[in-house]
């Protein structure tokens, strides 16, 4: 498991490490300070996307910019989850990404954003 680099800190620092990592596909283990928000969600897998970022995008900024068919399926009951995070299309410094929120095998909530790496 490797731990993730970012520049958050206690309490908004919910991306832990990075599971595993395939090409554009990455699963990372967030834990949060108390049940988690649908907004909590958003920003840990935007986090969880720095476990994507290439090797001259190391030490560099993203910023959340767009959210599209975000969806919360299930109540949050636990302050631990897995996120999926796939890279579907890359446009020099923006990177769209889909995220899956994950808790015991349960998909709790989904959808895709915009990250711009400066």
């Amino acid at each position: 498991m490797i731990e993730l680099i970012l520049p958050h800190q206690y309490p908004m620092r919910f991306a832990k490490y990075v599971i595993s990592r395939d090409g554009d596909e990455a699963l990372v283990r967030n834990e949060f300070f108390c049940i988690p928000t649908l907004g909590m969600y958003i920003e840990a897998a935007a986090q969880s996307s720095a476990a994507l970022a290439n090797e001259d995008e190391k030490g560099k900024v993203g910023y959340l910019t767009t959210l599209k068919n975000i969806k919360l399926l299930s109540k949050p009951s636990s302050t631990k989850c897995n996120i999926k995070v796939v890279l579907t299309h890359r446009i020099n410094n923006i990177c769209y990404l889909s995220f899956e929120v994950f808790q015991d095998n349960n998909l709790m909530a989904n959808g895709t954003f915009i990250v711009v790496v400066n």
